[in-house]
């Protein structure tokens, strides 16, 4: 009642300390609010990072590279193919104890003759 009376004959009012304290509470607190929301929208929110922009021509190079790269290990793969298939060709023994008895049979050293030279 006093405030409407003292706005009727346009006089200042002294207002109350309680109320002016709640006032100062709430803006502290909608202001820590406002500040928390942002860094949590900063946090989830993607972090957009611009590249530069590409000429349409350094793409149709690098994909000949790629076609070129891509032949190459093609190719590279062909061979590697090729030789496991070929691979009885390349001196892997069948079994590993025969393999020294074949190569004594086939250059005619018996055992004895083996156990001279290493005794000799």
């Amino acid at each position: 009642m006093i405030r409407f009376l003292t706005f009727l004959f346009h006089r200042e009012y002294e207002p109350c300390k309680s109320c002016q304290t709640l006032k100062e509470q709430l803006a502290y607190e909608r202001d820590n609010n406002h500040r928390l929301t942002q860094v949590l929208l900063d946090i989830v929110k993607p972090k957009v990072v611009e590249a530069a922009p590409i000429e349409m021509n350094q793409i149709a190079q690098s994909s000949a590279i790629f076609s070129r790269r891509r032949a190459a290990l093609e190719e590279k793969d062909r061979q590697e193919a090729k030789i496991l298939r070929e691979r009885k060709h390349l001196g892997v023994p069948d079994k590993p104890d025969d393999s020294i008895a074949k190569l004594e049979q086939e250059l005619g050293v018996s055992e004895t003759e083996g156990e001279a030279i290493n005794n000799g």
